[in-house]
């Protein structure tokens, strides 16, 4: 009968913790739908700098700042684009001004056709004029 119990609590407390990961993924979708996106398959970035991109998504807006500049040439749209919205979504708690400025910057560069015009237009309500 103990083990029976011991049982039921150890898959409760699983349930539970997998219920509250859940919430808080969640809720973080819910506060920043336009976040950093997961890498695409778009053209623009060669293949062997995707890896040093990812590494610098993960560190933050200065990191991505600084691999922007250092390899900006190298890039091309749609993926610039991307890279460069993911870096105002980053950016923009620290320095809203910088933010609005490059997202303005890409916003011009984004026509209907882009696969990027739907992110665009969603985050136009945060960073447009």
């Amino acid at each position: 009968m103990k083990a029976l119990i011991t049982l039921v609590i150890i898959v409760g407390l699983y349930l539970l913790g997998k219920a509250i990961s859940n919430e808080y993924k969640a809720r973080q979708q819910k506060e920043n739908p336009a976040a950093v996106t997961a890498p695409t398959v778009m053209d623009g970035v060669p293949a062997h700098l995707e890896t040093s991109l990812q590494n610098s998504l993960a560190r933050g807006a200065p990191a991505v700042k600084t691999w922007l500049q250092h390899n900006r040439k190298y890039c091309r749209d749609p993926r610039l684009a991307e890279i460069e919205l993911d870096y105002v979504v980053l950016v923009s708690r620290s320095n809203p001004q910088e933010a609005k400025q490059v997202f303005q910057s890409v916003k011009r560069r984004t026509t209907k056709t882009s696969p990027l015009y739907d992110r665009v237009q969603k985050l136009n309500a945060t960073y447009g004029n």
